[in-house]
């Protein structure tokens, strides 16, 4: 695995605090956070210009809700593992994560040690699919 310093994460979400808390615990953790977004649209202009190693993407955004963008970024930077961010973890909320290409899922309001949890398995998959 990468040392956590060469990790780069693009986080968004229509929501200034979960960005926030986010972005601080990242830093906290030694994570590069590159950008923020608070649309889909914005989300995926800023992974393909920064072709982050992580994007952490909130299910209801506006202008593309997340499930759309994660599909986009898995056509167009197939490099990017995503984690989803969600207050709603249904199924059907799961499911439609892992079809757009999520590799995590992460829950609002979320814990340093789940979202540290997703992070390693996003990265141990994009790890195990260069294999």
């Amino acid at each position: 695995m990468a040392p956590v310093n060469d990790v780069k994460i693009v986080i968004a979400d229509d929501d200034n605090m979960t960005c926030s808390v986010l972005r601080l615990l990242l830093r906290e953790q030694g994570f590069s956070v590159l950008g923020e977004a608070r649309d889909g649209e914005k989300a995926v202009e800023l992974c393909l210009l920064h072709r982050p190693d992580i994007a952490f993407l909130d299910i209801d955004m506006p202008r593309l809700s997340g499930h759309e963008a994660a599909r986009k970024l898995s056509e167009q930077a197939p490099d990017t593992g995503i984690i989803m961010v969600s207050a709603l973890p249904t199924l059907e909320n799961v499911q439609k994560s892992v079809e757009a290409g999520a590799a995590g899922f992460v829950v609002k309001p979320f814990n340093a040690m789940k979202v540290m949890d997703a992070v390693g398995q996003c990265l141990q998959r994009g790890k195990d699919m260069k294999r």
